[in-house]
């Protein structure tokens, strides 16, 4: 049925690039025009397998040449860039135990409402992203055939977590010989240096296959010194002989700063020009509205981005037992080290003796200071993953294929921070009257985090065809699957009772039982209309039972012409540590427009600071709903070319959503009404109105909705004289990412905010002919606000809603890539990233914001060249 436009598919997803930009497609077809058997295919969105490759759910797919072309070398980078991750995602960035960890966020919704499969499966979450996020860095690109991206919604099929969509990794299979690949990538500037190594190797049967890859990959740290953006400065802004504190980079109030007892103002210690003297980093007084601080500049020490040294196990193996029984089985293990580097422990010291060093007053008071006669603090992070499923499949009848399979998969990350403070050794120094520079051992403390994930999946399901339709058979597949989670988050003693300076973090754990029953039918009620459903029934042992039903059409009124439309439902469970997390520590960033106002500073002037937070768990959190509509075009009436377009629309309710202090913030300003009063607080009496604490939790929100297009366009350009030019395009834009602009507050249209561009666009350009190919891609991202403020009316009134101020630049990278195959010599790489040397973005004050790393981490590395070889035996 349909012949021309499967066979151009094929054609051009295994040709190139981002896979006739909708369709799924496995290495191994056999699409045969004189009526012989053709191997019925699995396609990510749906369980059915299935002769056509097109379905009503939109796939796109990168195959491992791809991510050669465009320049990604790993499987978080290459998922990184792809312009459905809208608002980028989490990159391993030097400060805390998730620093060896990197995420994709499909449509700006989230890493935890975007779901990653490995050949279909499940894996399990990591613990350190508080079980609610799978951390790609886990995943070797050796082992990977291809990715798949589902831009729909996935709930029906899948259960909980798909409501962006799915990321499914195909790994090799049926792999014969052996194959080494080896890669080393140098930037310009200092730090960020990589290689890595592979091994893969298989043999088959006619009974069977075994596939073994082995894989090396390091990334060296890089130092905020090392950036001129983020090294440490200051400088005297009104010319009044003080440096100014709010328009510094990489300096902190934690230095040597005490609280005057009677103004409950902040100063300089006494000591601080002493130590800006003779102690490395500390750069004297900086002043901010009526308080002055003895600053210290962390970022002459600290490390920006985290190392990562990851090695990786991998294994796949299947054996025809006999003509309609066959074992499938795989195996996972990796080991990911990561180390990053921090300033001196900066923390608070209450009770400062009176009349000592630091404090000239005759009443005690409590300071910031850092403690720098400990040593700059080290983290080291090594996670651990092992994953393992084993399972039969097996034929009956005409048309079932039965399966089942056990599954797995545990994440178990350590995190060990080297040279912090303990408060226990500092006050048994001031109690023994021991100086500070000779109890130094004492104050001496080691910090422990071990998280553990475990996930044990019993699966078993039939695809069947069952009745008969004007369009052909019914395909219905039917299935069960049963899960056990464990999550646990174990603080060392000292840390989590608050004796440990310059640290943060609580203990907590606990299960979950899963099961589910689901269904799934395809009706081609006419050879051009086809009708699908799918419904899945989830049963949670801690919050209920939920029911997502999906249904779709696709109609192909002509060979080279598919129209297609779904509806989905789709839920997302609360993550098990949002649930039971012990209260812990955190130094959130917000404009304190509150403070701000009072003292006469304007809303654009108004900085963005650090705050002393609790976070806090919540028992009591639901599970969130979505609805998401889908329409879309695929059409391929030119030779050579595929051209996609869908439309989507995806609305959460009852929204799983931490609330950041920024809205508190917002919340006490407007005096709006508070969520969750006991939980979430703001404190301006302890510390003063210039220096709140503020405590906050995760709460279910009203939710938001995202409506948007996404275009890809594959073109293949075959000639005689000057090779074959393959073009690819892929766009995701938004019409409108409504979201409240504080929890509670007015919805509006957020695309083009700061950090929220409306669109991502990749422009990859390949020429190949004969034994050479070269490769130029692009990626754009356009310009966004600089900041948000609160919106006023004519009257001057507050209107609850943020106005977007300024404009961020536009950030463009051009990628170069160079392969020449010299047959049985190798395959040898030769490639440039960011050859235009391409600066990240910088805020409003000229500065590599916070969070800033998610979208334009690739500028802050800089031009990198790259030399890569492969052999095959």
């Amino acid at each position: 049925m349909h012949k021309n436009i499967l066979a151009k598919s094929v054609r051009l997803a295994l040709i190139g690039g981002a896979a006739a930009a909708a369709l799924s497609v496995p290495a191994v077809i056999a699409a045969e025009e004189d009526g012989a058997k053709v191997e019925r295919i699995e396609i990510t969105g749906s369980r059915i397998r299935r002769v056509d490759i097109e379905n009503a759910s939109p796939v796109e797919v990168i195959n491992a040449k791809d991510f050669n072309d465009m320049g990604r070398y790993s499987v978080a980078d290459a998922l990184r860039s792809s312009t459905f991750n809208s608002f980028g995602s989490l990159v391993p960035s030097s400060g805390s135990s998730a620093q060896s960890q990197a995420s994709v966020n499909l449509l700006g919704l989230g890493s935890s409402r975007t779901l990653v499969l490995l050949d279909g499966v499940r894996l399990a979450a990591s613990p350190t992203l508080s079980g609610a996020a799978i951390n790609i860095n886990q995943i070797p690109m050796s082992i990977v055939e291809r990715i798949e991206i589902l831009k729909d919604g996935g709930s029906a099929v899948y259960g909980s977590d798909a409501i962006a969509g799915v990321v499914n990794i195909i790994t090799k299979k049926n792999f014969e010989g052996l194959n080494i690949t080896g890669r080393v990538a140098r930037p310009d500037d200092e730090g960020g240096d990589g290689h890595d190594f592979s091994v893969t190797t298989g043999i088959s049967s006619d009974k069977g296959n075994i596939t073994f890859s082995f894989e090396k990959q390091v990334q060296e740290p890089i130092f905020d010194r090392d950036r001129p953006y983020t090294a440490p400065f200051a400088e005297d802004a009104d010319g009044n002989g003080i440096l100014d504190y709010n328009s510094s980079v990489g300096i902190s109030s934690y230095g040597a700063s005490i609280k005057n007892p009677y103004t409950g103002l902040w100063e300089a210690s006494p000591e601080c020009e002493n130590l800006a003297n003779t102690v490395d980093g500390f750069v004297g007084v900086l002043e901010s509205g009526a308080n002055q601080y003895c600053g210290f500049a962390y970022s002459g020490v600290s490390a920006n981005q985290a190392s990562t040294d990851r090695q990786s196990i991998f294994v796949n193996a299947n054996y025809e037992i006999t003509d309609d029984l066959r074992m499938k089985s795989r195996a996972m293990i990796t080991q990911n080290k990561s180390f990053g580097r921090y300033a001196p422990a900066a923390a608070g010291w209450d009770d400062i003796p009176a009349n000592s060093l630091h404090n000239p007053y005759d009443d005690t008071t409590d300071g910031r200071f850092r403690w720098y006669q400990l040593g700059n603090r080290d983290g080291n992070v090594t996670d651990l993953t092992q994953d393992y499923m084993v399972g039969l499949e097996g034929d009956f009848g005409e048309t079932a294929v039965w399966e089942t399979f056990y599954h797995h998969s545990n994440t178990n990350n350590k995190s060990v921070g080297e040279y912090y403070l303990s408060y226990a050794g500092l006050y048994t120094n001031l109690y023994l009257d021991i100086p500070l520079g000779d109890g130094v051992d004492n104050m001496k403390t080691t910090t422990l985090q071990q998280d553990d994930y475990t996930l044990d999946q019993y699966y078993v399901g039939v695809s069947f065809d069952g009745g008969e339709l004007p369009g052909g058979a019914i395909g219905h597949y039917v299935g069960a699957e049963a899960a056990n989670i464990k999550y646990s988050s174990t603080v060392d003693a000292q840390s989590e009772v608050g004796l440990v300076g310059g640290s943060a973090g609580n203990s907590s754990g606990r299960d979950r039982d899963t099961w589910a029953v689901f269904y799934e039918g395809v009706f081609p009620l006419t050879d051009e209309l086809e009708l699908g459903i799918a419904a899945r029934y989830d049963d949670y042992s801690d919050f209920g039972t939920n029911l997502a039903p999906k249904v779709s059409l696709t109609y192909k009124p002509i060979d080279d012409l598919m129209l297609r439309a779904s509806y989905g439902e789709g839920f997302r469970a609360p993550a098990l540590e949002t649930l039971s997390q012990a209260d812990s520590f955190a130094a959130d960033y917000a404009n304190d427009y509150v403070y701000c106002r009072s003292q006469g500073i304007a809303d654009g002037d108004c900085p963005e600071l650090q705050y002393d937070t609790t976070r806090q768990a919540n028992a009591e959190l639901d599970a969130e709903t979505s609805k998401t509509i889908n329409f879309g075009v695929v059409w391929s009436g030119v030779e050579g070319l595929s051209v996609t377009a869908d439309f989507y629309n995806v609305k959460i309710d009852n929204a799983i959503r931490f609330v950041p202090i920024q809205d508190i913030v917002m919340m006490e300003l407007l005096g709006s009404a508070n969520p969750d009063a006991a939980k979430i607080t703001v404190d301006r009496t302890t510390d003063g109105a210039s220096q709140p604490i503020f405590r906050t939790s995760t709460i279910n929100g009203p939710g938001l909705e995202v409506t948007g297009t996404n275009v890809n366009v594959t073109y293949l350009l075959e000639t005689s004289s000057i090779g074959d030019i393959r073009f690819n395009s892929s766009t995701n834009y938004f019409f409108e990412y409504n979201s409240d602009s504080y929890v509670g507050g007015p919805v509006q249209d957020q695309g083009g905010f700061s950090l929220q561009p409306e669109y991502k666009t990749q422009f990859t350009t390949t020429w190949m002919m004969n034994d050479h190919s070269l490769a130029w891609n692009i990626d754009y991202i356009p310009s966004t606000s600089s900041y948000e403020t609160p919106t006023s009316d004519s009257s001057g009134n507050l209107t609850g809603s943020l106005s977007t101020n300024g404009s961020n630049d536009s950030f463009m990278t051009h990628n170069l890539t160079y392969s020449y195959d010299a047959g049985a010599y190798g395959k040898y790489t030769l490639g440039a990233r960011n050859i235009t040397d391409e600066d990240p973005v910088f805020d409003s004050n000229g500065q590599y914001g916070n969070g800033y790393d998610a979208l334009y981490s690739s500028g802050h590395i800089g031009r990198s060249y790259t030399l890569a070889g492969e052999w095959n035996f």
